[in-house]
């Protein structure tokens, strides 16, 4: 269970009140549970000048306070996605395998930048599926092959709430088709929590099983661990895996909710439509 925050803003900002600051910013959900550390890397993604940069680390975010805080402050930008990274190893992989740089999220192709939270039980099948596509994975992170197919979709047209329906779809195929392959698991994915932007836009989709509503949210306990929330006002949205504080009016996602947002005449519009 990873854990996610993205925001849109009307001008370059920078996100430190959600992700040092607050009470329940991703700093603090990194190490608020010392059962469920977020301790396998961290990642930063924003826009200067139009064009997306990435800053990742393989350390854990708790360990690394001032390299965090100084990421933080150089990603001054309208739209900023950032992760924290509790791995998942769906095909058993060792251990060092699966942890390191490249592995760490956000993931980036020229413009479009992505995180997700959650477990592709599937992915060598998912890989299979990405023809030449297949040749840009870089990493062992089950979550790669979920980019990869986002972006396979996009850049042959689909929109984005198309691509994540074929997404589901083909996922549910291929896993009707290659599920006897798997015995030690009962679905083909755990959360396909995600938030992606190609720099103009930025989408959030909050997808979950039901039987993954026992798990709570790492601070208040009080909402299931895979439901998102946000947080929007006159200048800028916020989207996170859980609200991070108490003060403000965080709204919480619907599971299968998918919500569009983008800046038009100085305003900040958003749209929420369940696929």
């Amino acid at each position: 269970m990873c854990r996610l925050l993205g925001m849109l803003s009307l001008k370059a900002s920078i996100a430190q009140k959600y992700l040092l600051e607050d009470p329940c910013s991703l700093y603090v959900q990194s190490k608020v549970d010392s059962e469920r550390l977020q301790g396998d890397g961290w990642g930063v993604g924003f826009y200067i000048k139009g064009i997306a940069n990435l800053i990742k680390s393989d350390k854990p975010v708790y360990t690394e306070y001032e390299k965090f805080a100084s990421s933080i402050r150089i990603a001054n930008s309208p739209i900023i996605l950032a992760h924290i990274r509790r791995a998942s190893n769906p095909i058993h992989l060792p251990t060092e395998k699966i942890i390191s740089i490249e592995n760490s999220q956000p993931f980036k192709y020229e413009n479009y930048i992505f995180v997700h939270n959650g477990i592709i039980n599937i992915p060598d099948e998912v890989a299979e599926h990405l023809g030449e596509w297949k040749k840009k994975i870089g990493s062992l992170n089950d979550s790669e092959v979920y980019f990869w197919y986002l972006v396979k979709e996009i850049t042959n047209g689909a929109s984005f709430p198309e691509a994540i329906k074929s997404f589901h779809e083909i996922l549910s195929q291929l896993w009707e088709k290659n599920s006897g392959k798997h015995p030690d698991k009962s679905r083909p994915f755990v959360g396909l929590n995600v938030i992606f932007s190609d720099g103009k836009n930025l989408y959030a989709y909050c997808k979950y099983d039901k039987e993954d509503e026992t798990a709570k949210s790492l601070c208040s306990r009080d909402q299931p661990a895979f439901q998102m929330s946000y947080l929007i006002d006159s200048t800028s949205l916020i989207v996170a895996s859980e609200g991070t504080n108490l003060k403000e009016r965080w709204q919480h996602f619907k599971n299968g909710q998918l919500l569009t947002a983008e800046v038009a005449e100085d305003k900040i519009g958003m749209n929420l439509i369940e696929i």
